[in-house]
């Protein structure tokens, strides 16, 4: 009988490693000088491809202060699942690194993913950024900045930072709220404490740091397609930021999607089925900015628009 449970278990493991298309690698450093090291783990497709495979970066949430890589792991695996190389990150945080390190790393991640694009079959041309709540305010800055806005970094330098395509999971889009919040995000008024010290003190040019730590500071009608995704009952990161920056990338022509749901902040972690319909969308997004064919010479693909909006 015992024998029996055995190869039963075995039988079991056995299908498991057949069905499982994709594999792990998460020894990767891809940034640090010696204070710390920012790692990466990668999901890499395990399927044969002739052609160089798109890929996306995904930065985790937390409020800039928690989280790990690890935490994006349904989403690395599903897109390795479906071709796509995927590679989630850790990045330096609050209390010790103020902005922008945060978005330093995440440039650096993806100046890593094109410097190993040979050996990692990764096509330069077609690059995303996929984080929610803080790490989707990450991927619209990434979708936003250009070089000359003085937000690189300097970590893999002779790379590009351009994405092709962001998608926003209920991302912070105008910082400007969380100086007077609402409701219980106002936590006794360290909210607004926090925030100064995430974009640190006042600046001698006269500019705002709340604003230029705001992705709606940055973007213009060179900002890549941005997918949206948001519960229209989020009290943490209020649905009209996805609404506004939206309307805003709309009028500058930038194709975007706006896909809701009848939840709170961070809804697909604890709404699985939610979660798997919301990621069919996001595949439908990629696959239309991103592309189904290589791209010439690390030149992006065409893009084609998408104005709809839907509810998961």
């Amino acid at each position: 009988m015992r024998f029996s449970v055995y190869l039963l278990c075995a039988l079991v493991l056995c299908m498991a490693a057949q069905a499982r298309d994709y594999s792990t690698d998460r020894r990767v450093v891809y940034a640090g000088d010696g204070g710390k090291k920012c790692r990466m783990t990668l999901y890499l497709p395990t399927n044969a491809a002739t052609e160089p495979r798109p890929a996306v970066l995904l930065i985790h949430g937390g409020g800039w202060m928690f989280g790990t890589r690890g935490q994006l792991g349904w989403y690395g695996r599903r897109l390795a699942e479906n071709g796509y190389v995927a590679a989630s990150i850790n990045y330096r945080m609050m209390p010790k690194y103020s902005f922008p390190a945060c978005l330093h790393d995440c440039k650096a991640g993806i100046r890593w993913l094109r410097k190993h694009a040979d050996e990692l079959n990764v096509d330069p041309g077609r690059i995303a950024a996929l984080g929610d709540s803080a790490g989707g305010h990450l991927a619209a800055l990434l979708a936003t900045t250009k070089p000359a806005d003085g937000l690189e970094g300097d970590a893999n330098p002779g790379y590009s930072s351009e994405i092709q395509a962001a998608v926003v999971l209920y991302g912070v889009a105008d910082l400007s709220y969380y100086r007077r919040p609402k409701g219980y995000v106002k936590f006794l008024g360290f909210t607004g404490l926090f925030m100064d010290k995430f974009v640190g003190p006042k600046r001698e040019d006269g500019m705002d740091p709340v604003e230029l730590a705001s992705p709606v500071t940055y973007a213009d009608r060179d900002t890549c397609p941005v997918f949206f995704s948001h519960g229209l009952r989020d009290n943490w990161v209020p649905y009209g930021q996805s609404v506004a920056f939206r309307q805003q990338l709309q009028r500058l022509g930038v194709p975007t999607r706006l896909v809701t749901a009848q939840y709170g902040h961070a809804f697909d972690f604890f709404h699985p089925r939610i979660r798997t319909r919301l990621f069919e969308s996001i595949l439908a997004f990629l696959e239309t900015h991103l592309g189904t064919e290589p791209t010439m010479a690390g030149r992006p693909a065409p893009l084609d628009g998408d104005p709809s909006h839907g509810g998961v």
